[in-house]
C-alpha cells in the first residue's frame, strides 16, 4: 500500500525534531561547566613576572610557566606558516573545528581498534585545552573541547586565536609559549629566529619530551623534515627552499642551563617583597614587571670578589671545611649538609636615590638561602663607634678634644669585674677624638660612652636607621648589640647623605601586564642628625681611610673621597667594613654562620675590606666622584694634636681641623712654646718642615 507523502513527511520531520532535540540536549548536557563566553573573552594566560636590573636588563623571573607574551607581529611568517601547516592547514578556513579531519580520525580509529579518540584537534580545539586543563582523554573531553572551540573563534578573530596559540603552547624545557622557546632553545627572541629554527620549534609540540633539539636532535631534524613538506603541501615554500634548510645543521644550546645563582638573594628578597604586598597569586601568573636599581656590574663584582676574598682566606688559614671541600662533596654525590665553610656578604646603597645597587648575601644561594645581608644579626664591633662619637659631636664635643687612653676597671652588677683592652693591647694617654676614632681605640671610646651614658649613643643609632634592640651597657662601645648588615650599611648611608635618612628601597617600580604602574617608589628622607656635626664626623671616618684601620684601601689604588670604619669582634668572630662616599655606601661582613673565630688579625681591614675597595672601584669606573658638601657653620683651625689647641710655630705634630663653628678652641697649645696660629691662612707662618708633617697628615 503506498503510504501518503504527508505520512512521509511528518515522519521526516519528526526524525528531524528528534535528532535536533537530541543535538540540542547532548549540546546542553556537555555545556554545563564550559568557560562562560564573559569569561572566555577575557582570556588571560599564566605570564611570569619578569625582574629587571636598572639598566633595563633582565636578571631574573617568578612563575609557574615559563612565558613572555609577545604580539602575533613580532612572530616571523614563516613561524605562523611553519605551525598552521603541521598543526591545522584549514585554520583560517574552518570555524573551529575540522568535521572532515574529525570523520578521518573515527575512521583511522575504528581500523586501528584505538580505545581513545585520537587526532583531528585544530589550532582552535588545543588552545581550548590548554587554557582550561583539558587533558582527560575521553569521548566527553572532545566533545567539551569542540564545543569550546566554537566558542572561542566566535569570541576572536583567527589572527587572536593564532596569537594566543603561539603564547600558550608547551615546547619543553620549561617552555611555555614561542618566545620562551625561542630563548631557551636559541638564546634569542622569537622576532629573531630563522627559518631553520623557526621549523624546528614548530615540530616539537607534537611531542615536546622526544622531539627536543636539546636532548634527542635526530628526532628533531626528521620532525623537522616534516615540518618542511608540510609547508611545501601548502605552498608556503619551495621544494628548493625546503631542502636547504633541510640540510642545515642544529645549532642550540647544549642542554637548558641550570637557574642563574647570579643575584639570586637579592631576587629572594624581591620574591618576598612581591608575595607581601602583592600575594603570591599575582606573582607567578599575573606577568608583573618588576624595576629594581641593581647595578649589575656592581653585582658581579661583589659576587666575584667576594669568593675570590673568602678562598684567600681559607687557603691562608687553612679552615677545617672550605667552599672547595663541600664542592667536591657534592661532585662526589655526597649530601654534606649545611654549608659551615666561611662565608661573606655585601650590600650596596645609592646614596642619592635609596636604591640597593648590590646585596650578596653569601657566598652561594643554591647550597644556601639564608640571607646573611638581611637575616644575620650579628656584632658589629668597632663599626658602632661612629655612633657614640657623633653622639659625642652633638654634645658639643670636638674632633681635637682629648679622651684618655688607659686601662679601666669596671665592677659589674653580677659582681665580675671588667678590665676591657685595645686591640693591641697597648695605651697611648691622651688622644685626640679623630685619632681614637680613626685608629679605633677601645678604651678612649669606652670612656667616651661612660660620659655621654650608653642611651646617648643608642638614640643616635636608632636616629641614623638601626632597628635592632640595643643593650644600655659600656660594653656598646665595643658593638656587643647585635645587628644587620643592611641596617648598619643604612645607617653609615644616612651619614654620607648628610644625615638625613631614608629607607632603602628594594623595588623602584612595578608595572602590571597591561602597563598600568602599580607603585613607583622613590627615597623620603628626614633628618636625623644635626648637619654640622655629620659633617665633622664624615671628616673623622675620612681619615680612618686616609690614615687609620682602613687605609689598605688607599693601597688598594682607590683614591676617591671616601669615609669608612673597620670592625673586629673579640677573638675575631665578625669582621666588618662599612664605608661610603657622597655617592655610594657599601658594607661588607665576614665571619661563619656558627660564631666561631676566622684566626688570629683576620680583621675587618684584612678579610672584608679588600672586597669593599674592588667593589667601589667598579663603581667609579662609570660614575664621577665628588667631594662631601661642607655645610655653612663649618670653621676650620690648625690644632696641635698633643694638646688639642691651637697651633704654634713650636708644635710638632700639627694638622688642619674642622669644627661647628663656636666650637673651635680658643686658647693657644703651651706645651711646646709661646705663640698661635688662629686660622688655616696662618699655615703660611709655620716653617717648612711643620708644614710637610701636615701634608702627609
Amino acid at each position: 500500500m503506498k503510504v501518503p507523502s504527508r505520512i512521509w513527511i511528518r515522519v521526516v520531520l519528526g526524525a528531524i525534531v528528534v535528532s535536533g532535540g537530541a543535538v540540542f540536549g547532548a549540546v546542553q548536557y556537555f555545556s554545563r561547566d564550559l568557560p562562560s563566553t564573559a569569561r572566555l573573552e577575557m582570556i588571560e594566560p599564566t605570564v611570569k613576572t619578569q625582574v629587571f636590573a636598572s639598566d633595563g636588563s633582565p636578571i631574573g623571573a617568578f612563575y609557574v610557566e615559563d612565558r613572555v607574551l609577545v604580539p602575533l607581529k613580532d612572530v616571523p611568517g614563516y613561524m605562523r606558516d611553519a605551525i598552521i601547516a603541521v598543526e591545522d592547514r584549514k585554520f583560517y578556513s574552518h570555524w573551529g573545528v575540522d568535521i572532515f579531519g574529525i570523520a578521518r580520525a573515527l575512521i583511522t580509529n575504528a581500523v586501528t581498534h584505538r580505545r581513545r579518540p585520537h587526532g583531528a584537534s585544530t589550532i582552535t580545539q588545543q588552545l581550548a585545552r590548554n587554557l582550561f586543563d583539558m587533558y582527560q582523554v575521553t569521548i566527553s573531553r572532545k566533545i567539551k573541547e569542540a564545543l569550546l572551540a566554537v566558542r572561542i573563534e566566535r569570541a576572536y578573530s583567527k589572527d587572536e586565536i593564532l596569537e594566543m596559540y603561539l603564547n600558550q603552547i608547551y615546547f619543553g624545557s620549561g617552555a611555555h609559549g614561542i618566545e620562551a622557546a625561542a630563548r631557551v632553545f636559541f638564546g634569542k627572541h622569537a622576532r629573531d629566529l630563522t627559518l631553520g629554527e623557526a621549523t624546528l620549534l614548530a615540530g616539537i609540540p607534537k611531542n615536546p619530551r622526544d622531539y627536543s633539539p636539546i636532548y634527542h636532535p635526530d628526532n628533531a631534524m626528521k620532525r623537522r623534515r616534516v615540518v618542511l613538506q608540510a609547508m611545501v603541501d601548502t605552498g608556503a615554500l619551495t621544494r628548493e627552499q625546503a631542502q636547504r634548510v633541510a640540510d642545515e645543521p642544529i645549532h642550540t644550546r647544549q642542554g637548558k642551563a641550570e637557574k642563574s645563582d647570579f643575584a639570586g638573594y637579592f631576587l629572594e628578597e624581591v620574591r618576598q617583597y612581591l608575595e607581601k604586598r602583592y600575594g603570591a597569586d599575582r606573582v607567578y601568573h599575573d606577568g608583573l614587571r618588576v624595576y629594581t636599581g641593581l647595578d649589575i656590574a656592581l653585582q658581579h663584582t661583589a659576587e666575584d670578589s667576594l669568593e675570590a676574598q673568602m678562598r684567600r682566606i681559607e687557603r691562608y688559614k687553612k679552615f677545617g671545611v672550605t667552599r672547595a671541600d663541600y664542592d667536591s662533596a657534592l661532585a662526589r654525590g655526597e649530601n654534606p649538609g649545611p654549608p659551615k665553610y666561611l662565608q661573606s656578604a655585601v650590600v650596596a646603597i645609592d646614596i642619592q636615590t635609596g636604591l640597593i645597587r648590590a646585596l650578596v648575601g653569601g657566598r652561594s644561594f643554591r647550597e644556601s638561602k639564608f640571607d646573611r645581608a638581611v637575616q644575620a644579626h650579628r656584632q658589629p664591633g668597632s663599626a658602632f663607634k661612629p655612633f657614640i662619637y657623633l653622639s659625642a659631636l652633638e654634645n658639643g664635643y670636638t674632633p681635637a678634644d682629648l679622651v684618655l687612653d688607659a686601662p679601666v676597671v669596671l665592677d659589674l652588677p653580677n659582681g665580675d669585674v671588667w678590665k676591657p683592652k685595645n686591640f693591641t693591647e697597648k695605651f697611648s694617654g691622651e688622644v685626640t677624638l679623630r685619632y681614637s676614632l680613626d685608629h679605633s681605640i677601645n678604651i678612649s671610646a669606652i670612656r667616651l660612652l661612660m660620659a655621654l651614658g650608653p642611651q646617648a649613643a643608642i638614640d643616635v643609632a636608632h636616629r641614623l636607621g638601626i632597628k635592632s634592640p640595643l643593650q644600655p651597657v659600656y660594653s656598646l662601645a665595643l658593638g656587643v648589640s647585635e645587628v644587620t648588615l643592611m641596617e648598619l650599611t643604612n645607617a653609615y648611608a644616612t651619614i654620607a647623605a648628610g644625615g638625613m635618612r631614608g629607607d632603602p628601597i628594594l623595588v623602584r617600580k612595578v608595572v602590571d601586564r597591561q602597563g598600568r604602574v602599580l607603585e613607583d617608589n622613590t627615597v623620603y628622607r628626614e633628618e636625623a642628625a644635626e648637619p654640622r656635626a655629620n659633617y665633622v664626623l664624615t671628616s673623622m671616618l675620612q681619615s680612618v681611610i686616609n690614615e687609620g684601620t682602613g687605609r689598605r684601601a688607599r693601597r688598594m689604588g682607590f683614591t676617591e673621597p671616601a669615609a669608612g670604619k673597620t670592625g673586629t669582634t673579640d677573638e675575631c668572630t665578625d669582621a666588618w667594613f662599612v664605608g661610603f662616599t657622597p655617592e655610594i655606601a657599601v658594607g661588607v661582613w665576614s665571619g661563619f654562620d656558627r660564631k666561631k673565630t676566622m684566626g688570629r688579625a683576620m680583621t675587618g681591614a684584612r678579610v672584608s675590606l679588600p672586597t669593599w675597595t674592588d667593589v667601589m672601584q667598579t663603581y667609579y669606573r662609570n660614575h664621577s666622584g665628588t667631594n662631601f658638601k661642607e655645610p655653612a657653620g663649618i670653621v676650620h683651625r690648625v690644632i696641635c694634636e698633643d694638646s688639642g689647641l691651637l697651633a704654634t710655630r713650636y708644635c710638632t705634630r700639627v694638622r688642619r681641623e674642622v669644627f661647628v663653628d663656636g666650637t673651635e678652641p680658643r686658647r693657644n697649645c703651651d706645651r711646646h712654646g709661646p705663640g698661635a696660629l688662629q686660622s688655616v691662612d696662618d699655615l703660611n707662618n709655620l716653617d717648612s718642615a711643620n708644614r710637610h708633617i701636615l701634608d702627609q697628615n
